[in-house]
Order: C-alpha cells, then sequence, then structure tokens
C-alpha cells in the first residue's frame, strides 16, 4: 500500500532520533529524560557513517521510506516522530580515500543523508534550514530589529575608514565580534576571538581589508542575560561577572560569573516569539545587556546555543523542556541539510 503524501501509518510514529557526537554530554540528558519518559531513543553519530551507520531510502514510497542501520539494529523511518539535532560530527570516511575523493564523498553525504532525512515529515528541533539561516549574526539583527528587539548600533563593513566614522557617530566606546563561530585553529590548539573594545585610532586598514568585520556601539550594561528558549517555554538567567574581563564577554572568564533566575519583560517575550517564528525556530540560546535603568538589548542568538552549564548552574529543568517539545510539541520547519 503507498500512502497520500503526509500520511502515514496509524501508532507507527514512536522514535526520537538524536543526532549528536557521542560525548555530548547535553545530549545525554536530553536521551536520559526521554528514555526516563519509556520514550523509544535512537542515537546517531554522524562520523560513523557511513562505515557503522548506514541508511537506505525510498522515495516513492510514502508507508515504506527507508531504514537507518545503527548499533548493530535498524531505525525504520516510518517509526520516528521527532530528531532532536545538536552539532554533528564530520562524516567517516575510510583513509585509503584520496583528498578528492573525500570531498566528493563528502557532498554526496551531505546531499543524500541530509536529503533523506529532512524529506521526512518529522517534527524537528530544530531543522537544519532553519538552523543555517539563523546563524547569520548580520541576519539574527536585522530580524531583531524587525521583531520590535532593541539592538546596538551595529556596522559591518571591510573599510577602515568606515569604522572610524562609526565611532564618531556613536561617541563612545564600540566593540568588535566576530561575525562567525570566533574559533580560530591555531598548531597549538583552539582560541576564541572574544568581544573586545576598539579604539579606532589602533584600527589596522589592512587587516580591516582581509574580511567583513562585525563593530557595535558598547552597551554600559549592569549585566547579562542568557535567556533560553524551547518551544513557549522561556528560562531566563541573569549573568553577572566579578571582572572587567568577564564584563566585556562573559564567556572568556567563566569562574567570574555569578548567576540568578530573573523576569522576562512583556517587550522582550514578545520579541523573542515573532523572532523565533520568523526564522521557523523551536530553540535557541539569546543573549542580551541589561542596562541599569532596566533595558533589555539583543546581542546575539545562537540557535545551536549551549544549555546544559545553565541548567547546572540554576536547577532550571532545560531538558524536560526539549524532551515536552521532542514529545508533544507542535511540527516544525523542515529543512536542507544534515
Amino acid at each position: 500500500m503507498t500512502l497520500s503524501a503526509g500520511a502515514r501509518p496509524a501508532g507507527a510514529e514512536s522514535t526520537v532520533l538524536v543526532i549528536a557526537q557521542a560525548g555530548d554530554s547535553t545530549a545525554d540528558r536530553v536521551v536520559v529524560e526521554l528514555r526516563r519518559r519509556l520514550v523509544e531513543v535512537a542515537r546517531v553519530d554522524t562520523a560513523d557513517f557511513p562505515t557503522t551507520v548506514q541508511l537506505t531510502g525510498r522515495l516513492d514510497l510514502l508507508d515504506r521510506p527507508g531504514w537507518l542501520a545503527v548499533d548493530g539494529g535498524r531505525v525504520e523511518l516510518a517509526s520516528v516522530r521527532s530528531v532532536y539535532r545538536r552539532h554533528p560530527a564530520r562524516f567517516g570516511f575510510p583513509e585509503r580515500m584520496s583528498d578528492p575523493e573525500r570531498r566528493f564523498a563528502t557532498l554526496e553525504s551531505l546531499a543524500g543523508m541530509g536529503g533523506l532525512l529532512t524529506a521526512q515529515p518529522w517534527r524537528w528541533l530544530d531543522a537544519p534550514g532553519a538552523v543555517a539561516d539563523a546563524a547569520y549574526k548580520p541576519r539574527q539583527l536585522r530580524v531583531a530589529v524587525e521583531s520590535g528587539l532593541r539592538v546596538p548600533r551595529s556596522l559591518v563593513t571591510t573599510v577602515a575608514d568606515e569604522v572610524r566614522a562609526f565611532a564618531r557617530e556613536v561617541g563612545g566606546p564600540i566593540v568588535y565580534k566576530s561575525l562567525s563561530t570566533g574559533l580560530v585553529v591555531e598548531p597549538d590548539g583552539l582560541k576564541i576571538v572574544y568581544t573586545t573594545l576598539v579604539d579606532p585610532a589602533d584600527l589596522d586598514a589592512v587587516a580591516i581589508g582581509l574580511c567583513p568585520h562585525l563593530f557595535q556601539e558598547w552597551v554600559p550594561k549592569d549585566h547579562d542575560v542568557r535567556l533560553t528558549v524551547v518551544g513557549d517555554r522561556l528560562f531566563p538567567v541573569a549573568v553577572h561577572a566579578d571582572s572587567d574581563q568577564a564584563r566585556v564577554d562573559w564567556r572568556s572568564r567563566y569562574d567570574d560569573l555569578r548567576y540568578e533566575a530573573c523576569e522576562v519583560p512583556d517587550r522582550v517575550r514578545s520579541g523573542v516569539g515573532e523572532y523565533l517564528r520568523r526564522f521557523g525556530l523551536r530553540y535557541s540560546a539569546f543573549d542580551f545587556s541589561v542596562t541599569p535603568d532596566g533595558r533589555w538589548w539583543f546581542l546575539k542568538a545562537n540557535p545551536s546555543g549551549q544549555w546544559e552549564w545553565i541548567s547546572e548552574e540554576t536547577g532550571l529543568p532545560i531538558a524536560e523542556a526539549i524532551a515536552d517539545e521532542l514529545v508533544d510539541g507542535p511540527a516544525a520547519v523542515g529543512g536542507a541539510a544534515a
């Protein structure tokens, strides 16, 4: 029997698929919570694809769309109700493959595995396409403004003179922020590019011209807020910094931080909801700065942001909220890649 588009066998959707690296302790917490509820979980590490994780799909048979071979068992795609996706690893290919072969196989795997999984009518937290769209910081800032959130004056440029003109317009301190992950791979390991206060007189015009740079006016904050949103549930935490370095970028000095639950202003609650709706997301980790007069300023939102440490520090039930969303939440917007 072939089902009509979107139809599924009654009662067939019983499995939550977790796509995460083997050592991901954040994903572990979600898996534990799901199993505590007696929910069937299938966990896939894309580093094991296509060596030990294998797949087969039929796009013309909607009632039998295919399967994944995982941990010696087989997961029928028709049995999956939802997917929790967290920072998938690179695919693992045999050492004997040449670099050109590896690049080709990587692209084919992204298109094949990603295409097959996102072709299914599953609920995603969150869909790969939506996460990719929401990762662009300039687009985040534009959508935040459109959603009614306060955003610091911001400039993306490759021209040093534009930065100097921007600094004159701001008339106060400005900061530099990375536009991407902020990770730099050095011979001695990974380094992180943190938010940095900038003196326009010290700008290197050559360096500015090598790639786009993001500059913002410095918000004279009282504290920061990490706002984790899962579906319709908001988990706001005030982050207080006890050092000058942590006050500029709290990620640089976790030992200098204090946390406490706080309340979300109605304007921010409404703006965050609109922001997620526009991106088609059900999860995101928002960062705000709060000025002494209580105004919240949107800085960024990570659609794959970490939450485990904030849950441990505060006791907030974020894993439980994610499990609720995977088991009972509404359908999410589809995506285009694994």
